[in-house]
């Protein structure tokens, strides 16, 4: 392994730039394979630029070998370059490159396991909301330090907390009732209970960081997200409390309820009673098709002879072969319309409240969704502390220099997968170099400590813990970016060694500009061509990232990249 950061060579600045047209493109070739000609072949390797680029489409000959004169050697060279020229424009362009480099983004981020972290953090969520934050990286990741290090903040603040002070244990997944009672629509009463026990989780949780506050625990951002957990009077006033456990309105919440289902109770126990005074008298007795009574349509009924149902009361309905019909008798009509219109007005009454009760939800759904993503962060930043402490993790100091600086980190999806002796690394990047070149034998490690690196810069941006050893240092870095494994993902229409090519061009225009904040990782950079050429291209690449300022973390098996580094 191998540190350096001296000042490239100008010549490889350009290369692997956007391709220039047919034309101009030759007459700099021309020049630039005549100059190479020219020159002894320890200096070659090295110097041409345009060289470089001829490498890069795919069209490098072997001109040395050719002992034709140079008149007759134009014509087939300008044919070439034209040809090189037209090769691959549909990678080349500003939508194009937009769209590849979104689509290089998201590798790197599959290369690095970022998802096998995320669904990690995913499973310690509790709340809906935080759960879905948690697996996308668009919303987890901070934009810039200030952030990051606020999220951090925020997991140092819940390690002041006992247990009791963060009640949190609900789903709180109501975003679907709130959205439908913004749209008129009046909810059940199994989904108003689901908002009312939700909105009293939210209750819970404000008044148990108020307390931890009040007793003197400094909590400043957690109390911030407190704040958020504010709700209309109007909305608490019918919602807290207004389900009992076997999910009917509450009778103590809704008094007039009560009375009416006591009412009903009455007139029911009252028409059995009638009932069965009717029976026992025998007053219809020879009229009757069967002994006892049945409650039809929510009636009490008889079964009676169809030639004697006008004797005895009113009817309601016959039976299919028309001998028995089912009559009401005249002792019960009076009780049984009551308890019919009873039944009616306690119907009427439910809807009402259950009718208000969707319009409070639908007055208050602003802030019933900036309540649900106030606990929702504050469940994420649980989560993250969380996962921290499965992977025995530490709060880093957050910069804006590009350092790493680690005394013994970790690859935290090896850790997760419950790695009993996962070998830790001291590592060291942006103080005294601005690269690390990674060499030794193969299925030795070097892949791993360069996901490690990269792995651990972007846990620092979503404010995770890291495994790095005490004192970690991680900075922010605003572009991570990787060449990990086959980059046909990236572009499948070309072969495995022009996709690499493509992906060092699109890595080279997304670090422009970003400088120290830059973190770009090649691993076993040069390779799937002849090791020469391969070589020069990824010196010339790697020069390219450290002229920008970037930090670099490469692996190789190069002798001529080993002795670049030594020198």
């Amino acid at each position: 392994m191998a540190a350096f950061s001296h000042p490239l060579s100008s010549p490889s600045k350009d290369v692997l730039q956007p391709r220039i047209g047919a034309s101009s493109f030759a007459v700099s070739s021309f020049a630039s394979l005549q100059d190479v000609e020219n020159k002894p072949a320890s200096s070659r390797i090295w110097r041409p630029c345009a060289l470089v680029d001829l490498m890069a489409l795919g069209l490098l000959r072997r001109h040395s070998r050719c002992r034709r004169s140079p008149s007759k050697r134009w014509p087939k060279r300008t044919a070439v370059v034209r040809r090189g020229a037209e090769y691959g424009q549909e990678f080349v362009g500003e939508e194009v490159d937009q769209d590849l480099a979104e689509s290089l983004q998201q590798r790197t981020l599959e290369a690095l396991d970022l998802d096998f972290v995320l669904e990690r953090l995913q499973a310690l969520c509790y709340t809906a909301t935080a759960a879905e934050m948690a697996i996308d990286p668009e919303v987890l990741l901070a934009q810039t330090p200030e952030e990051a290090r606020a999220l951090y903040a925020l997991v140092v603040e819940l390690t002041q907390l006992e247990d009791a002070d963060l009640d949190l244990d609900a789903k709180l997944d109501i975003r679907t009732e709130v959205d439908q009672c913004r749209h008129g629509r009046v909810l059940e009463p199994p989904q108003l209970q689901k908002v009312s026990d939700s909105i009293e989780a939210l209750l819970r949780l404000r008044n148990g960081l108020d307390g931890a506050s009040a007793r003197g625990v400094n909590i400043p951002l957690l109390m911030g997200h407190c704040q958020d957990i504010e709700l209309p009077d109007r909305l608490l006033d019918i919602m807290l409390e207004a389900f009992q456990e076997d999910g009917e309105l509450s009778l103590k919440k809704f008094p007039e309820l009560g009375q009416l289902r006591e009412r009903i109770r009455e007139l029911e126990e009252t028409c059995s009673k009638v009932m069965g005074e009717v029976l026992s008298s025998g007053k219809y007795s020879t009229y009757l098709s069967d002994d006892g009574y049945m409650q039809f349509g929510g009636r009490y009924v008889l079964g009676v002879k169809s030639r004697s149902k006008g004797k005895v009361g009113r009817l309601f309905d016959e039976s299919r072969s028309g001998r028995v019909a089912y009559v009401e008798p005249y002792e019960v009509v009076q009780y049984a319309d009551d308890l019919e219109q009873s039944k009616k007005a306690l119907e009427r009454m439910a809807r009402r409240i259950l009718g208000n009760m969707s319009l409070a939800i639908s007055h208050a759904a602003d802030a019933l969704e900036r309540c649900l993503k106030a606990a929702a962060h504050i469940d994420l930043a649980r989560a993250r502390l969380f996962l921290g402490e499965d992977m025995e993790g530490e709060v880093p100091t957050v910069g804006d220099d590009g350092i790493i600086a680690v005394r013994h980190a970790r690859n935290p999806c090896l850790v997760l997968r419950g790695g009993k002796k996962v070998v830790g690394y001291r590592l060291e990047l942006g103080k005294s170099s601005q690269c690390l070149l990674l060499t030794g034998p193969n299925a030795g490690g070097k892949t791993v400590v360069l996901k490690t690196l990269g792995l651990l810069a972007l846990l620092a941006r979503c404010g995770i813990p890291i495994p790095g050893g005490e004192a970690p240092r991680v900075d922010f870095f605003e572009v991570v970016l990787a060449d990990v494994g086959d980059m046909q993902t990236i572009v499948d229409d070309l072969s495995t060694y022009s996709a690499h090519l493509v992906a060092s061009r699109l890595m080279l225009s997304i670090a422009q500009g970003v400088g120290p904040r830059a973190l770009v990782m090649v691993d076993e950079a040069g390779t799937g061509t002849d090791p020469q050429q391969g070589a020069a291209l990824a010196r010339a690449m790697l020069e390219g990232f450290l002229d920008m300022g970037a930090r670099v973390v490469t692996t190789t098996h190069s002798n001529q990249l080993k002795d670049w580094a030594v020198e």
